[in-house]
């Protein structure tokens, strides 16, 4: 007012509607920024307008709009306030509206200014597809002034006089964010930590636990023993002591698992919906104590505030999505008994919580081991979870190191199950002690992998840097699911490395508790070492194209950017912000897809590109549990995005998956007898293989139909089970602007050891139907599966259990006979130096023969969400 100026200020309507809208969703907040119903958003248009011209003197009002209702209602506004035409503006898109502003210039004297978008093609299609999708939506002025069908009453319609039918309501299809996943699952709180008083609520709320405050923790439970107590040091500064920790010791352990053997049977019997409820009031307690648990992973595991955000609200959404997915799965099976589940300290809360809620609310007693590193945040969790109301002997928690504690509970035979999250070595560790001690014990492993993702020369750079840097860097490159391999396209590669090295400058590492800061420390000294080490090396030999400075103290390993020939070169997972990259030339991606198979590995795999029929034929090729397109490749959502990997990255099923709460629970089926016959021999075995074509089986969608007309009537049982198992695709609930769907796709060659004729052809039938290749080694194999050999990949090879499966090429095995057979069949295969292989029982559902994949799209990638749009009409 000083100066006598005005301000320029653009009232705009509709743009990044949908924008916004999935923010707020994947976000977790409340409500929504913006409207959901248009004649909302048209009427608060016209009340913006009206303060804008009401302060005329200071502003200058420049008012964005095709619409030819909001253009006569700006100008009868400012006719009645008395404002000439000239103390503001209407402005469109070049191409758009010319007529309206026409009429506007000519009848009244209004200025029109023309927003005309200025650079190369590549620079501008991402602009001018969103803004089709914005003016071309069916509700768009600019779309029905086209349509002849649509009366110009309609076109130019009151938005008030909409009001008395519609109501002050939100729009029905477009859930408030809280209500996502309809009425049997609340989403969880979220927090928009960009939002200054948000912001501002977290730090009053998180003061208390910051320095000096301490924790303690402990073994939670009544059986005696333990060692002495450690400090737990702030990786991100090491004068900082977060707190004190006592481990158990191993007979420790020992007796807890006596008293949680005992505590079981009472625990399986109470009612399936009050398991439930005491993990809907955990979370719910959770919840409320976000702001200790976002100083713990601070503190604690080095995590930034927005990594600590999401990590509650993971853990909030595993304690509500296994309560309401519970009750299915009570039907015909039993709890195991009790479960060990070993978590790691890469998410210390969310996986923790995960494997405990799923053994819990299906009846099971636990023995919790969370990671050495973390166990504040895990003895926190368990005094929320005894206090919603899950008894003490029913959970368990025993903290200490791996070699200890870990090995004495993975070693005890009284044990009905472990739950795994860490490395692939450990776990082939686990599956052989429990092949020798507790051979009917299950294993769900979830390990690492060389996560690689594909960027071809369509996509749009600026997407892709920053899927990019979020996958690969984000929570310092300490997630399973990170990106340690870029393929990026030879045309587009020095641009889009340009582009990375930049953004990478923009990051900044540091305290992961300061708002500022992006990459916090890695998780301990032995980490830090290795990192640099492999950082170091490539260093020596000249192939680091990026390498940031560390901050001073703690535990920090800043990104780095390495040059490599392809995924052939990296000899094992770096677990840290460490990206490496390769080229390929056009008409190369089969060949890296095919690259990346080979290596084994299969959690997950990112695509960027804007060509349909590449991502139907990448989707088809690449072997990885979860698979991403047009997005970044972490923090996949409960419930939308199961996740878990296969071959050397996990035995599935997917954690937050509808398959993954059915392996806590078992079915008693009888054993079939063995029947006493010489045992196949491996040559015999591997010439019977090198004879299995699986030809289109796999693709076939007409299996179970072909195996029915082919059995007439037998193996009933058999076919109903496979018949039932939706292979999918199945559409996941989850945010717009995200197509997220899961299949069943065979696991490969399943070896069907019988032993009688009824249980082979239950095995085969089974893995037949899931769409395996099936290799029978039983007496009498051949006659018993005739017919099904007849239409199907089916080779057979008469005789007995074989005494070596070590170099056989199977990708599972079946046995249905006694005990002492199945452990001797179990031992075999855990001692095979490939994948885990896992061993299959009539108890299993046909799913077993299965490995699940889901693919995520983010549909907006083009410019926007043309589906929401449509539906918001």
């Amino acid at each position: 007012e000083s100066l006598g100026r005005r301000i320029m200020v653009r009232l705009v309507k509709g743009a990044y509607w949908d924008a916004e809208i999935k923010r707020a969703q994947v976000l977790g907040v409340e409500g929504y920024p913006v409207f959901t119903r248009k004649t909302h958003t048209d009427i608060s248009y016209l009340g913006c307008a009206r303060r804008l011209l009401a302060r005329a003197d200071r502003i200058y009002p420049q008012f964005a709009t095709h619409n030819a209702h909001s253009a006569a209602a700006v100008m009868h506004m400012s006719r009645a306030m008395g404002l000439g035409a000239d103390r503001f503006e209407f402005q469109r898109l070049h191409g758009m509206g010319e007529a309206l502003h026409a009429a506007v210039r000519k009848r009244d004297g209004a200025r029109c200014r023309i927003y005309a978008p200025v650079g190369a093609h590549r620079d501008l299609l991402a602009y001018l597809v969103r803004r089709l999708l914005e003016n071309g939506a069916n509700s768009s002025f600019v779309h029905q002034i086209v349509d002849e069908a649509v009366a110009p009453e309609t076109i130019a319609a009151d938005p008030f006089a909409a009001i008395p039918s519609e109501g002050p309501a939100p729009h029905p299809t477009i859930p408030a964010p809280p209500a996502l996943y309809g009425a049997g699952r609340r989403n969880a709180k979220g927090w928009d930590i960009a939002d200054p008083a948000t912001y501002e609520a977290i730090e009053a709320a998180r003061a208390a636990f910051a320095a000096p405050h301490r924790w303690t923790a402990g073994p939670v439970t009544a059986a005696q023993g333990g060692g002495a107590a450690h400090d737990v040091l702030n990786p991100a500064d090491l004068s900082d002591v977060a707190g004190q920790a006592r481990d158990a010791d191993p007979d420790q352990a020992r007796a807890a698992v006596a008293l949680a053997v005992s505590a079981q049977p009472a625990w399986a019997a109470t009612p399936a919906a009050e398991r439930a409820a005491a993990l809907l009031r955990a979370a719910d307690l959770y919840e409320a104590h976000a702001a200790e648990f976002f100083a713990l992973c601070a503190r604690e595991a080095g995590k930034t505030l927005a990594d600590a955000v999401a990590e509650v609200r993971e853990a909030v959404d595993f304690l509500r999505y296994y309560a309401a997915e519970a009750a299915a799965q009570e039907a015909g099976c039993r709890a195991r008994g009790v479960i060990v589940c070993i978590s790691p300290w890469n998410f210390p809360l969310a996986i923790f919580t995960g494997q405990i809620a799923a053994a819990l609310v299906t009846g099971n007693a636990v023995l919790a081991k969370p990671a050495e590193q973390t166990p504040l945040i895990a003895a926190r969790a368990v005094a929320l979870l005894l206090e919603a109301g899950v008894p003490a002997d029913a959970l368990h928690l025993l903290p200490g190191d791996g070699p200890g504690v870990g090995a004495a509970l993975t070693a005890d035979p009284r044990i009905a199950g472990v739950c795994f999250t860490g490395s692939t070595e450990v776990a082939r560790l686990i599956e052989r002690q429990l092949a020798e001690t507790a051979p009917d014990a299950m294993l769900i492993a979830e390990t690492g992998g060389i996560n690689a993702m594909i960027v071809d020369s369509t996509a749009l750079p600026e997407q892709a840097v920053r899927d990019i840097l979020a996958s690969a860097f984000q929570s310092a490159g300490q997630r399973c699911s990170a990106l340690r391999m870029l393929y990026v396209q030879e045309e587009v590669a020095p641009g889009m490395l340009e582009m990375l090295s930049g953004a990478l400058d923009a990051m900044r590492p540091g305290d992961p508790w300061r708002r500022e800061t992006d990459i916090g420390p890695v998780i301990d000294a032995e980490a830090q070492a290795a990192i640099a080490a492999h950082i170091d090396a490539a260093e020596a030999e000249g192939r680091v194209l990026k390498r940031l400075a560390a901050p001073a103290g703690g535990r920090f390993v800043t990104p780095a950017v390495i040059r490599v020939g392809g995924v052939a070169d990296i000899a094992r997972e770096v677990f840290g912000p460490v990206l490496h990259v390769a080229t390929f030339p056009a008409g190369g991606v089969a060949t890296v897809v095919d690259a990346i198979n080979a290596r084994g590995f299969g959690l997950t795999f990112g695509l960027h590109t804007r060509i349909d029929g590449r991502v139907q034929k990448v989707v088809e090729r690449v072997r990885a549990g979860n698979v991403y397109v047009n997005r970044n490749q972490i923090g996949a959502i409960v419930g939308a995005q199961p996740f878990g990997g296969e071959g050397f990255s996990g035995t599935g099923p997917k954690a937050g998956g509808p398959h993954y709460l059915r392996r806590f629970r078992t079915r008693d089926v009888p054993e079939a007898a063995a029947i006493d016959a010489a045992p196949v021999t491996a040559l015999a075995l591997k010439m019977a293989r090198l004879k299995l074509e699986t030809g289109g089986w796999a693709a076939r969608r007409d299996r179970v139909a072909a195996l029915r007309a082919a059995l007439r009537g037998r193996a009933a049982a058999a076919m109903a089970a496979a018949a039932a198992t939706d292979i999918g695709p199945v559409d996941l609930p989850g945010p717009t602007g995200e197509a997220n769907q899961l299949r069943l796709e065979p696991r490969g060659v399943a070896l069907c050891l019988g032993p009688d004729a009824a249980s082979l052809m239950d095995q085969a039938v089974r893995a037949l139907a899931m769409g395996c290749g099936v290799l029978a080694a039983a007496p009498g194999a051949g006659a018993a599966l005739a017919a099904l050999a007849a239409v199907a990949p089916v080779v057979c090879v008469e005789g007995g259990l074989p005494a070596d499966l070590r170099d056989l090429a199977i990708d599972c095995a079946a046995y249905d006979g006694p005990a002492p057979e199945r452990a001797l069949v179990r031992a075999m295969l855990a001692a095979r130096e490939t994948a885990l292989t896992p061993l299959i029982t009539a108890a299993d559902p046909a799913s077993a023969f299965a490995v699940e994949r889901v693919v995520s799209i983010d549909t907006t990638a083009a410019g926007g969400d043309a589906a929401l749009l449509a539906a918001a009409a």
